[in-house]
């Protein structure tokens, strides 16, 4: 079979194409016939070895997230996935013609996905449903402010918390993108390139700050988040693609009594039980 293959860290020169046997899934595995792979920021950033969690190591296959049809199980699952149209991600491995996944990580694909949405929805989608509702625990009436609103994740985030019933703040850079993030219910929207923009978020929710501010820039904004989280509100950072950011104040924490966590999905969804996994599949 064709893969394309990264044996060491560098620009998309980076990879080639090579050939490999098709591999035999081991027990608890499925060997997927892959449809259509996506290109998730993290396939650039483990390219580059630009990162140090969730990396599989040189040389690897990326393809981050991917859909395809189970056309062989291992032992111990389940004989009637064969044949199912299923979507991975966080398992690499999907730029390639076949690709090994742990069975308990796919997902069946909703009858109405066509290949190339299937591909591509499992890793925002889901990021954005925990987002809201287990690490967030949005509740009707509360405030939610997030960056990046126009990226992926940050439109659905939005429609999320809107069906959550929160009100939503879209933080995102310059008046083009505030102009296309209009169709997806924002109650307010707020270009986080004025320098004013903690000001703005304090303004719009009466002076009392937003309640959850979920952030995937970091950067020189990600202190500044502290100027306008509402006292017990939680900031939630899910990357960094402006830079690292500062020293966080320990007393501006205990000022606000607020919280600060990291997010993933990937380690999230592992660590949770699966408990989400049907209401995320209802939602969708």
């Amino acid at each position: 079979m064709r893969t394309a293959m990264i044996r060491e860290a560098g620009g998309p020169d980076a990879i080639a194409i090579e050939e490999c046997p098709v591999p035999e899934p081991n027990a608890g595995e499925v060997l997927i016939e892959v449809a259509y792979a996506a290109l998730n920021p993290l396939d650039n950033h483990a390219r580059a070895n630009r990162i140090d969690w969730m990396h599989p190591g040189f040389p690897f296959v990326p393809g981050f997230e991917y859909a395809g049809r189970v056309c062989a199980v291992g032992e111990g699952v389940d004989p009637a996935l064969e044949g199912q149209r299923v979507a991975v991600n966080g398992l690499w491995r999907g730029n390639a013609e076949y690709a090994l996944a742990d069975a308990a990580r796919i997902e069946q694909v909703p009858d109405a996905f066509d290949w190339r949405l299937a591909a591509s929805y499992s890793t925002c989608a889901y990021t954005a449903w925990l987002l809201v509702h287990s690490a967030g625990r949005v509740q009707p009436g509360m405030t939610v402010a997030v960056h990046s609103a126009a990226g992926a994740v940050g439109v659905l985030v939005t429609q999320v918390a809107k069906r959550a019933g929160a009100t939503v703040i879209a933080l995102a850079g310059g008046p083009g993108k505030l102009d296309w993030l209009q169709p997806y219910g924002a109650d307010h929207r707020i270009d986080y390139l004025q320098p004013d923009w903690p000001e703005q978020v304090r303004t719009a929710t009466g002076g009392k700050g937003a309640d959850l501010i979920i952030d995937g820039n970091a950067g020189d904004n990600a202190l500044r988040n502290l100027a306008c989280i509402a006292p017990l509100g939680k900031i939630i950072f899910l990357g960094a693609t402006a830079g690292k950011g500062g020293d966080l104040s320990i007393s501006a924490l205990i000022g606000k009594c607020c919280a600060v966590e990291g997010f993933v999905q990937y380690v999230h969804q592992a660590h949770s039980g699966g408990r989400e996994k049907a209401a995320m599949q209802e939602a969708l």
